[in-house]
């Protein structure tokens, strides 16, 4: 496990910038990157939900999976038309949707940490990272009423963090990689 995260320690530092510089781009503009999350997730939906119902009409398939993808479309047009009719009540459902993803992925995180606690070069980073992220699940159970831009600015301020860690992380499982190699 440790050779494949030293191996791929760049792959580490890219999801630590991309978080890092999302969190960024987010808490210079909260407001809209609230209201336009939910947007593009309408349109996404109905866009697929489009493409998928095109697909099991046009194309015919003679096999049981068209009826598939014909509820597939379906949802998805339903879908996205219920989050764009109404973005507010889709916000709030998404912010539940965050709030358990972060949680759960806290948690994960922290096992996994103290799981490889013997083989990991700075263990302790990972460890922070899952811990921000349970936090993270939890303030924003406890703050759903308070509104989607304080929600967002916290996920941001939680991005720019984890962001942080994993280029600490993906640094030092670089220098590790130099150390077991006898690199420079």
């Amino acid at each position: 496990m440790l050779e494949a995260l030293v191996r791929n320690w760049w792959l580490v530092a890219l999801r630590g910038l991309v978080a890092l510089v999302l969190g960024i781009v987010i808490l210079v503009i909260p407001q809209a990157a609230a209201t336009s999350l939910v947007i593009f997730i309408g349109i996404y939906a109905l866009v697929d939900g489009v493409f998928a119902l095109v697909v099991a009409i046009v194309n015919r398939p003679q096999h049981k999976d068209r009826l598939w993808l014909l509820f597939e479309g379906i949802i998805g047009i339903l879908a996205g038309a219920a989050i764009l009719a109404s973005p507010l009540i889709a916000a709030v459902i998404l912010i539940y949707v965050i709030a358990s993803w972060a949680l759960l992925t806290g948690i994960l995180e922290i096992i996994f940490a103290v799981a490889q606690w013997d083989v990991l070069p700075d263990k302790w980073l990972l460890l922070l990272g899952g811990i921000f992220s349970a936090l993270l699940g939890i303030l924003i159970f406890s703050n759903v009423g308070f509104g989607a831009v304080l929600i967002v600015t916290m996920i941001a301020i939680y991005m720019v963090l984890f962001g942080v860690l994993l280029i600490a992380l993906s640094f030092s499982l670089k220098n590790s990689g130099n150390l077991l190699s006898g690199g420079d």
